[in-house]
């Protein structure tokens, strides 16, 4: 939520189609030359998951442009799951870039932002001047989505399913269960042992039992009590709670991408740009093997790095992401004799 962790750099903009997006915007140093990052988060964050990265690049003298994604924090939250299209929200972040006057950006998307970051390649790679994907790789386009296919799949490769909670989150009681109480879902979702998802969330019917039964488990150590307190405010029930964001998953599920998904032509596909993907040993949901074999056929220049963390690896290891992309990033000015 912008204007709650950044008050002082959040903002507010109504885009053409009539939503209202919050963002946190820090302009490029005057005196050097470098292009905005634009910060693409998941589930279930806001720009304030990238707090550590934000102050790292602004200092670095990149600009910055970390939205509120549909249905999170000072963003509009609609009810509608046709909304939470790819090629809608392509659009509309190709629209906020255009209604700040930036022209391009390098895309860093983390878990659904980076499913997000795939459809701006698809759509909008005008606006792309090289790819980030942590933890989850790109996303092909995919007319022909379904969660029980993904799950046998895994099931068969990997002994497990690795998408069981989605059948939670697409249930109608999901949101009221996750509101009721933040020290339950905390502890779920940001746990201190992040393989324990393997048994907690990706098993068929885990979650849903966890939350139902109200279960509170030792949450990561990385994650302080002030943090989560901010958290939980951004997640509170007035302020929308987890019903909104839910909607990305009850979208996909429902199919309402797939006519967009399948007149996507081949070219379209494809990620010329530079590209780098940081994959995760300990995510059992975000396997990196999985998501380097997804990307690496979809991309020209791909670079693979591998940090020893769960899921949130930007804010687990921060300063060694931070290195990570800082080294990415300063090897696109060099390949382009110094400027970007």
């Amino acid at each position: 939520m912008a204007s709650v962790a950044f008050p002082e750099t959040s903002d507010k903009i109504q885009l053409s189609d009539g939503v209202t997006y919050g963002f946190v915007h820090v302009k490029p140093s005057p005196s050097r030359v470098k292009p905005y990052i634009l910060l693409l988060h998941g589930f279930p964050s806001s720009s304030y998951d990238w707090r550590y990265q934000i102050d790292f690049l602004a200092k670095e003298g990149y600009g910055v442009l970390a939205p509120d994604l549909l249905g999170y924090g000072d963003t509009d939250k609609p009810t509608d799951i046709e909304a939470y299209k790819g090629k809608t929200m392509a659009g509309e972040m190709a629209s906020l870039l255009e209604a700040l006057g930036i022209d391009l950006v390098i895309g860093v998307g983390h878990d659904w932002g980076s499913g997000l970051l795939s459809k701006l390649a698809n759509y909008h790679p005008e606006r792309l001047i090289a790819y980030v994907f942590l933890d989850i790789g790109y996303q092909s386009p995919d007319s022909n989505f379904s969660i029980d296919n993904v799950n046998q799949i895994s099931t068969e490769q990997l002994g497990y399913p690795v998408f069981g909670y989605w059948h939670f989150f697409n249930s109608a009681d999901a949101a009221e269960l996750m509101d009721r109480n933040a020290e339950c879902t905390v502890s779920s979702l940001f746990p201190a042992d992040p393989l324990s998802w393997k048994e907690n969330l990706a098993a068929i019917g885990a979650a849903r039992r966890w939350f139902e039964e109200n279960k509170v488990g030792p949450v990561a150590s990385w994650l302080s009590s002030e943090e989560v307190k901010t958290h939980n405010k951004i997640f509170a029930p007035e302020n929308g709670g987890y019903g909104p964001p839910l909607n990305w998953y009850k979208s996909r599920i429902s199919h309402v991408n797939n006519e967009d998904e399948a007149s996507i032509p081949e070219e379209k596909s494809l990620i010329g740009q530079p590209t780098l993907l940081v994959t995760c040993s300990k995510d059992p949901v975000g396997v990196a093997g999985i998501a380097e074999a997804r990307t690496r056929p979809f991309v020209k220049n791909l670079q693979v790095k591998q940090v020893d963390t769960g899921h949130w690896l930007q804010l687990e290891k921060p300063d060694e992401v931070n290195q990570i992309l800082k080294d990415f990033f300063e090897g696109l000015k060099a390949a382009k004799g110094g400027r970007l």
